[in-house]
């Protein structure tokens, strides 16, 4: 079936492109928050060096789609985001693989707007794929709506369920005993539109931690329509137990604490992004978490990310996440919608904190190395190109506010730089500080010393609490009892110290 429509262009329609271009004609109809309408896409990528036209044929997809507008905040702006799914002309769902990411029909256009300079959402989802495990792929292209050019966006895939994206077990309505009710899940906390809706559930833990909520959590999969009831049991009594784990007395035991319950690397990992970008959603909207069946690992992982357009100093409406130079894990609320206060709980745990250190510091070496960071950023400008121009000649918000800029630059240039320099204090800050990581405890008793790894053969690093200041020995004994290693050293103040 071949449609031909005529539509108006403004004036970027006929500029060719270096970026892949998405094309979509809904004939005439109007894009809703919910439901889809369906439309017809194009999605044109020639391949690298080549340039694409808004007017030849699909080479990736031409097809028919399911559109909405998605989002919350940013639905206020006049640059739209989309939840697109890939149907046949039947109205099933199909799958096809886009821009060189695995095939699957469930897809984002995601709008950057009050980010000016594109990059936040982009630079976060690369940092965090180079850390390792799944993070949503995503490629910068053009977007033509029913012949209007409407700018730049990011082609992403949707957080859900699938071998390519989360790859935990599916969970069929009738698996409600045993290992098959164990997973695999995925939740959200995230803002909740409305509270009788069956969407979202709370969880009550029997033990509370100070200043701390009672957390809600939406149902990603299976979705609440099709979630069984012996399954909202379990992974709401799961999240209780966990929540419990963490506010106990007994929270740092390896067989019963938050060890049973959490994947340790995936908080920290988790930890560590929203500290670097300083989210001014952080530790409490947008946060996914998932579970897989107990006989296939079984705890509690924190992520994928979502959603970085508020962060690195782009929002005016709060001191601290503007701030370069505060722990936002420390800043949780005692309210509705407040920040989790599991991680503040976490870093009173020496040995989490010393892979928190640890992690920090082994990034930092690579992936979080400023020159690393910036080179990305140098050359994905580079890759947009002429998009730029054509972004904020469609868009002419350059010298504007926008909500909720803090720094309002004249220029794309003067946007570029503010970030730049954001990043390059925030890093520098955390280099200088993570070893004043704040403790929320007033507990701490100091007789804890982490050695890793253990066992070691040429290198080990400790991690340790200092009362007093002055000159301390280090001696090393092996399992024989012979000293193997000592060393005098001056630490120049007390609190946390890190050797290597």
């Amino acid at each position: 079936m071949h449609f031909i429509t005529c539509s108006r262009l403004n004036s970027q329609g006929a500029n060719p492109s270096n970026l892949p271009l998405v094309v979509i004609d809904t004939w005439g109809q109007a894009i809703n928050d919910d439901p889809k309408i369906n439309a017809w896409l194009k999605v044109i990528d020639n391949g690298p060096g080549k340039m694409n036209d808004q007017f030849q044929q699909g080479t990736d997809y031409d097809g028919n789609i399911g559109i909405e507008i998605r989002g919350q905040s940013s639905q206020m702006f006049p640059k739209k985001c989309y939840t697109l799914e890939l149907r046949t002309i039947a109205g099933t769902d199909t799958a096809a693989s886009l821009l060189g990411m695995p095939a699957e029909e469930d897809w984002v256009l995601y709008a950057p707007y009050s980010d000016k300079t594109m990059l936040r959402n982009a630079l976060t989802f690369h940092l965090a794929r180079r850390m390792g495990g799944w993070q949503p792929r995503n490629r910068f292209c053009e977007v033509y709506l029913n012949g209007d050019y409407v700018g730049v966006y990011q082609l992403m895939e949707s957080i859900k369920r699938d071998s390519n994206r989360i790859d935990i077990s599916k969970l069929s309505p009738d698996e409600i005993s045993g290992d098959d009710l164990t997973g695999g899940y995925i939740v959200k906390a995230d803002k909740i539109d409305n509270y009788g809706s069956d969407e979202f559930f709370q969880i009550t833990p029997s033990v509370h931690y100070k200043n701390s909520d009672n957390y809600r959590f939406t149902y990603v999969y299976p979705k609440h329509n099709e979630i069984a009831a012996a399954q909202k049991s379990y992974i709401k009594k799961f999240l209780t137990d966990t929540e419990n784990s963490i506010n106990g007395s007994s929270f740092t035991d390896p067989a019963t604490g938050f060890r049973k319950y959490l994947d340790v690397r995936s908080f920290v990992d988790f930890q560590i992004i929203q500290e670097l970008v300083n989210n001014v959603d952080g530790y409490r909207f947008s946060m996914f978490f998932y579970k897989n069946k107990d006989s296939r690992g079984g705890k509690l992982h924190a992520g994928p990310l979502w959603d970085f357009d508020l962060c690195y100093g782009n929002e005016d409406y709060t001191d601290f996440n503007l701030a370069t130079n505060i722990w936002l894990y420390s800043k949780f609320e005692d309210k509705y919608g407040g920040r989790m206060h599991w991680w503040a709980r976490l870093m009173e745990d020496l040995s989490y904190r010393g892979v928190f250190v640890a992690r920090w510091k082994e990034l930092r070496k690579g992936t979080f190395h400023t020159d690393s960071i910036m080179m990305y950023l140098d050359d994905t400008i580079e890759s947009l190109g002429e998009a730029i121009d054509r972004n904020f000649t469609r868009w002419p918000i350059l010298g504007q506010y926008v909500w909720p800029n803090y720094f309002v630059g004249e220029t794309y240039k003067e946007e570029e730089d503010y970030l730049k320099g954001w990043i390059t204090e925030r890093v520098n800050w955390i280099d200088a500080n993570i070893m004043l990581a704040e403790n929320v405890s007033e507990n701490y008793s100091g007789n804890e010393i982490l050695v890793f790894p253990n066992p070691a053969s040429d290198q080990i690093n400790l991690y340790f609490y200092l009362i007093y200041s002055g000159e301390i020995r280090i001696e090393m004994i092996d399992l024989l009892g012979r000293k193997v290693f000592q060393e005098e050293i001056l630490p120049e103040n007390q609190g946390y110290q890190y050797l290597s």
